[in-house]
């Protein structure tokens, strides 16, 4: 059985994150300055591995996921395509924003992802969360529930 471990986001961490080769957000994660960085990571272990890890994000208001989306994801010229975004999230409060999910490419479709999007969910019952998807893992998003934010790559969960 898999478990779900939060470690601190340090630079012993980011060190860690800067030698994987076989996930899509690690050389980011570890090129990030640690006020970029929230507290903690969450680890996913199975079997004495680290399969993969996720990082999140939790906001009080809307507005703070607001400032992170434009600060990190919008382009200054794309912002009017955001438009249902920021209708969705403005007035909106606990937030889980779900920034990173993965897992090493070995240890790919063997549930770990999933396993780590319900234990978020128990995790945190009554709030939102978002994530900012790519093309290619859509259709994951949508087997655990998330529905798109409007005409957006958004997508939302509760």
């Amino acid at each position: 059985m898999p478990t779900i471990t939060a470690k601190p986001f340090d630079q012993e961490m980011q060190a860690y994150l800067s030698e994987i080769k076989t996930s899509y957000h690690a050389a980011e994660l570890s090129k990030k300055d640690v006020s970029e960085l929230p507290e903690d990571i969450y680890i996913i272990e199975a079997e004495d591995n680290r399969v993969g890890y996720g990082v999140i994000w939790e906001y009080s208001s809307g507005k703070q996921l607001i400032h992170k989306a434009e600060t990190d994801y919008f382009d200054n010229d794309d912002k009017y395509l955001e438009k249902d975004f920021y209708i969705d999230i403005k007035n909106k409060t606990d937030i889980v924003f779900i920034e990173a999910l993965d897992v090493l490419k070995e240890f790919e479709r063997k549930g770990y992802a999933k396993f780590f999007i319900d234990w978020l969910k128990v995790k945190y019952p009554n709030k939102k969360m978002y994530v900012y998807s790519i093309e290619k893992s859509r259709n994951f998003w949508y087997k655990q529930g998330f529905e798109v934010v409007g005409n957006t790559i958004w997508m939302s969960y509760n």
